[in-house]
């Protein structure tokens, strides 16, 4: 009998306890809902401004982050691009050189230099020569271009070709001259970049007129800087080398240092005197010849009358005489 309604009271108390969980946790909900519309209440549009605040740090931290990622990107690629159009930085040398050479054979050597042209992809620009009065190259001059990094090499080469009589080298350093041009050359471009905008928008005749004038000079005054950054890139290229070669006369030609004494220097001498003897005399016999004709046709003819003119006047002188007598 007591164990019923033990049993019985244990069963109702299950049910009361699940009602009484789940009135707790309602009215927990509904305070935690009271509280959050309080505090939307309080701080209206709060949570729309939190949000737009993360989005714009977001998007403010991504086009940052983008925009380091670009310029970073294109500092590469403007390295790269460097890297690749000059590997490493140069200065910029003129280099020139003169070498003078002797030699009893002026032809033979005159091939060997241009050999050691062709050797460092040189090339003869300019070449000069004189024959002897033995009709022998007397002397030859020939200029030189080869590449500026084998300028040394090139010169040590040809003053072996030869008798070595001198030999000079300078360089002049123009790598300011070749920035300072190169910078140039870029304002010139960019000044008229922006004049031909401008002229593009311009309206009236007058602004036209003015800026086409305007355009005229820098362009003008760009291809100036064009022609000087040319000839710069040119001359620091190639190297110039003047080469000189003299025949050696009193090796090539003995009897030409010889002493001019002795029986057989005045047998020479003799001999040369009675060839210009010969030499004048067949001169003036030739410009004298030419004229025969004319002397026959008017010098005898003149001579005859002459002849009987005389003897006109000799009659009667002797008239006279044989008559007085």
């Amino acid at each position: 009998m007591n164990t019923a309604p033990a049993r019985l009271a244990a069963a109702l108390a299950v049910p009361l306890l699940a009602l009484a969980a789940c009135s707790s946790g309602a009215s927990d909900s509904s305070d935690g809902s009271s509280s959050g519309s309080a505090r939307a209440a309080s701080d209206p549009g709060g949570g729309s401004s939190s949000l737009l605040s993360h989005a714009s740090g977001d998007t403010a931290g991504e086009t940052a982050g983008d925009t380091a990622g670009a310029k970073a990107a294109d500092g590469a690629t403007a390295s790269k691009a460097d890297g690749a159009a000059q590997p490493v930085e140069q200065p910029s040398i003129i280099s020139t050189g003169s070498v003078s050479l002797s030699t009893e054979d002026v032809a033979r050597t005159r091939t060997a230099v241009q050999h050691v042209a062709d050797a460092y992809a040189g090339q003869v620009t300019d070449q000069e020569t004189t024959v002897s009065d033995h009709q022998e190259l007397g002397y030859a001059r020939m200029v030189l271009r080869v590449p500026a990094r084998s300028f040394s090499q090139a010169v040590a080469d040809l003053e072996q070709v030869a008798d070595l009589v001198d030999s000079t080298t300078k360089s002049v350093d123009v790598s300011t001259q070749v920035v300072d041009t190169d910078e140039r050359v870029k304002a010139a471009r960019a000044s008229i970049d922006r004049i031909r905008t401008l002229l593009a928008r311009a309206v009236n005749i007058g602004d036209v007129m003015a800026i086409e004038s305007q355009l005229a000079g820098r362009e003008a005054d760009l291809n100036s800087l064009l022609r000087q950054q040319a000839h710069l890139a040119d001359q620091t290229a190639l190297s110039t080398i003047t080469v000189s070669i003299d025949r050696a006369a009193s090796r090539a030609h003995p009897r030409e240092a010889t002493d001019d004494t002795g029986f057989l220097a005045g047998l020479r001498s003799g001999w040369g005197a009675l060839r210009g003897f010969a030499t004048a005399a067949a001169t003036v016999l030739g410009a004298l010849l030419p004229w025969t004709p004319l002397i026959v046709l008017v010098g005898v003819p003149a001579w005859l009358a002459l002849r009987r003119a005389r003897r006109a006047q000799a009659v009667p002188a002797v008239s006279a005489t044989s008559a007085e007598g």
